[in-house]
């Protein structure tokens, strides 16, 4: 079955996220969006009786999603009630000393990022084991989380980019800390190939340099991340 969704995906993705792009007007949400139909198609392809093409049934999906994301916008939770959830409070995430795992750092920022309610439980521990063993397939790694590999490799497709955006707001010293970040932003801004938009640019630089959580606007989380995202390249990391 998961041969048979494969190749039926490869075959319908760039149309399905052609109308994701169409309908959203942004590019990074309509790879949010994006990303959600992909798990969404997954998860019920044992459904699909064929009654109408798999592109047909794709395409159904993602609509739902874009109504549901439009009407998230429109109830966005401002980037406050975020961190009301705890980040105060929780243990602070350390860049690794000596020759200790190079992954220690990084997996308690997940654990952070978990207690905060930024990542979900399956979306942590993904996260947390793919740093720890490395060697293993996302077949093999899936096992533990009762997913195949497809599914495996797509929660951590999910959860990397909010755990971008949490350590950019609330662990930056991890990141070399806001003058780091405002030179990493810069470069951001100046790349020839693929700099930030506009909009990339003034999302990231109230909320992140300039530390205002309560910012809100249209469309902020997947500004946000595709932002933080582009910046974080061109950041020196453990």
């Amino acid at each position: 079955m998961e041969d048979n969704f494969e190749n039926e995906w490869l075959k319908a993705r760039r149309q399905v996220l052609a109308y994701c792009a169409r309908s959203t007007g942004n590019q990074a949400e309509a790879e949010d969006i994006f990303q959600r139909v992909a798990i969404r198609a997954w998860r019920g392809y044992s459904n699909f009786r064929a009654d109408s093409s798999f592109l047909t049934w794709a395409l159904a999906i993602a609509r739902r999603e874009v109504a549901r994301a439009m009407s998230r916008v429109k109830m966005e939770d401002s980037l406050d009630e975020l961190a009301e959830k705890g980040p105060a409070n929780m243990p602070i995430a350390t860049a690794p000393e000596g020759t200790g795992p190079a992954y220690n750092w990084l997996a308690e920022a997940a654990q952070a990022a978990l207690a905060a309610g930024v990542l979900t439980d399956i979306e942590a521990g993904v996260v947390i084991d793919r740093l720890a063993f490395q060697d293993l397939s996302w077949e093999e790694l899936g096992k533990k989380f009762h997913t195949d590999g497809t599914g495996c490799a797509v929660i951590h497709c999910r959860a990397i980019p909010k755990l971008r955006v949490f350590l950019f707001i609330y662990r930056p010293a991890i990141l070399g800390g806001i003058r780091s970040i405002s030179q990493a932003f810069a470069a951001a801004s100046a790349d020839e190939k693929n700099p930030l938009s506009k909009d990339e640019a003034e999302v990231f630089r109230r909320i992140v340099l300039d530390g205002q959580k309560s910012y809100r606007r249209t469309g902020l989380r997947p500004l946000l991340r595709s932002a933080c995202a582009k910046v974080i390249k061109w950041l020196s990391l453990p």
